[in-house]
């Protein structure tokens, strides 16, 4: 991940304090080795999944090298159409299920970070297209999130970290 300028300050209450969110501008997300499965999953499948592209990637020796990105395209009711990528130490094979990527690359982005509980990361999403709405922007991707810091336990929740990034068109018109 490469940085880039700061931008506009964002800031949203919830039931214990106020959220401030810095939207930064020309941004860029480029990870390298990634594996990768793009499916129309139930919110409650989607741990399975990532329990199956773990068990393929360590079988193949390869390991987790950095938080997981996804990409969801679509909701629908529950189900939704999403990408998962995971960064691995070196290329594997692709197979039916996992796809190996070897780049992934965003460039001209909004990024925001939302540290804290990761039930309020909706919020944080919402706050970044009501900027892009009123700065009359154009998204040419979908919502990119990059996990800085999992928690494994809920009561770690404030410990979460993660990036979002949307590719906007450079276009004026």
């Amino acid at each position: 991940m490469i940085a880039g300028h700061y931008g506009y300050l964002l800031a949203y209450k919830y039931w214990n304090g106020v959220i401030e969110l810095t939207v930064e501008t020309n941004q860029q997300l480029h990870m390298t080795n990634l594996i990768a499965f793009r499916k129309n999953v139930r919110a409650a499948e989607l741990h399975g999944y990532a329990e199956k592209m773990l068990a393929y990637f360590e079988s193949h020796g390869a390991k987790k090298v950095g938080g997981s990105v996804s990409a969801t395209y679509a909701v629908d009711g529950d189900m939704m159409d999403i990408e998962v990528y995971i960064p691995v130490d070196k290329e594997i094979p692709s197979s039916e299920e996992f796809v190996f990527k070897p780049k992934l690359y965003l460039c001209n982005c909004i990024k925001v970070n939302h540290k804290g509980n990761p039930q309020l990361l909706e919020e944080t999403i919402n706050k970044l297209n009501d900027y892009i709405e009123n700065h009359n922007l154009t998204p040419i991707s979908a919502c990119f999130t990059v996990t800085l810091k999992e928690i494994t336990n809920p009561s770690d929740a404030e410990l979460f970290e993660m990036d979002a990034y949307i590719s906007i068109s450079p276009n004026l018109m």
